[in-house]
């Protein structure tokens, strides 16, 4: 029998749907061409190469997760799937973040972070910990363990996402529900001890080196990062919770589930555009631009097209952490990047004033290749 009031909701539904969409893509627009802005600008002023590269992997996050949850929300049979690879770059940024931190202090190389530990005090764990543990001898070690525990994350992220897909498969997985005869319940455990470890050693690395990293301003950097894993992981458990008690409900052809993973969706493409624009308060060029520097000469397309992977992700530098704690080894290519090495080549070859030839003795304060290539190999 025909129903002209089913047919009425199912247009009033669809209408609904493309404003959703429509509203969340100039969110994700916005959040886009923001994060570009500031990327081509650090990409254009690439005078610290072992710093922005960390950053500019961090800054791609927004548009990497704006881009993922619109199409969670226009592909919605295929939401989970989205919503688990990019939760993926989350682990990586948390790295990343760590690796910043690294560079600010060492400028490429690890040596000189553990020399300044090795001149500290050892460092008390927090409350409550400091009741069961004993202070951390401050050194190589300390440095190496914040990288594991940073680095565990970025692969056991992957690992529960591929067997989160592969239980979703076989109907056994039941996102939002904890309950025991399900896969959901199981991974979030492990997940949170996972994450808890990582944040933990990044609060340890701070509390240690806090005063040496105070002129970079690291406490809105961490915010924003930490900003982005809140609304993307705990902003999902609380939705999870309303769902479970039918605050959340099933609205139309859309199942309470759905209704659930859409709502996450718009918030995070609308939360993504603001997180851009602080973003440029967080992680500012301005203080990487040289006006000694040669920039005019090449542009940031040719910037992208020559190690795009590693200008843009640090690849290089996190195979080279994972290689140092991990048991297995990766193949990998660290290197300093040759964009700026073209760069510095051409600018003393323009300039016949400069140097040709590097100094015997350089000077203490600044980063040798030696000290580039043996920084790694703890």
């Amino acid at each position: 029998m025909y129903d002209p009031f089913a047919r009425d909701d199912e247009e009033d539904e669809r209408r609904v749907q493309w404003i959703v969409w429509f509203v969340s893509g100039l969110f994700v627009l916005t959040a886009i061409g923001t994060s570009m802005r500031l990327i081509r600008n650090h990409l254009h002023h690439y005078t610290k190469p072992m710093v922005q590269r960390k950053i500019i992997g961090i800054l791609w996050m927004v548009p990497i997760y704006a881009v993922d949850s619109w199409l969670s929300l226009r592909f919605r049979s295929y939401a989970l799937i989205f919503d688990m690879m990019r939760d993926c770059y989350e682990a990586y940024v948390n790295q990343l973040f760590l690796a910043l931190m690294v560079a600010y202090l060492g400028d490429g190389s690890d040596e000189r972070v553990i020399a300044i530990l090795s001149i500290l005090p050892d460092l008390p764990h927090p409350f409550p910990m400091n009741h069961c543990s004993k202070p951390i001898k401050m050194g190589k070690k300390f440095l190496r363990d914040c990288k594991m525990a940073a680095m565990q994350f970025v692969v056991l992220k992957p690992l529960t996402t591929f067997i989160a897909i592969v239980l979703e498969h076989y109907g056994v997985y039941d996102e939002g529900h904890f309950t025991i005869n399900h896969g959901y319940l199981y991974l979030s455990i492990i997940l949170n001890c996972s994450i808890t470890y990582a944040f933990y050693y990044l609060v340890l690395f701070y509390l240690a080196l806090g005063s040496h990293l105070r002129p970079y301003n690291p406490v809105p950097k961490f915010l924003c990062v930490k900003a982005v894993l809140f609304l993307s992981y705990w902003q999902s458990v609380v939705l999870a919770f309303l769902s479970r008690f039918q605050i959340i409900h099933e609205i139309g052809t859309w199942t309470t589930d759905d209704v659930t993973t859409g709502i996450q969706n718009i918030l995070i493409c609308f939360e993504m555009c603001i997180i851009a624009i602080v973003h440029n308060y967080a992680f500012p060029y301005e203080s990487y631009i040289d006006d000694s520097w040669d920039s005019t000469t090449e542009s940031s397309a040719s910037l992208l097209r020559e190690g795009i992977l590693s200008e843009n992700f640090a690849i290089d530098d996190a195979l080279r952490d994972f290689n140092e704690v991990m048991p297995i080894v990766l193949p990998s290519k660290f290197k300093p990047s040759s964009n700026v090495t073209r760069k510095v080549e051409k600018k003393h070859l323009s300039n016949p004033r400069i140097m040709t030839t590097p100094p015997r003795n350089p000077p203490r304060n600044e980063a040798t290749q030696q000290d580039v290539d043996r920084g790694w190999k703890l």
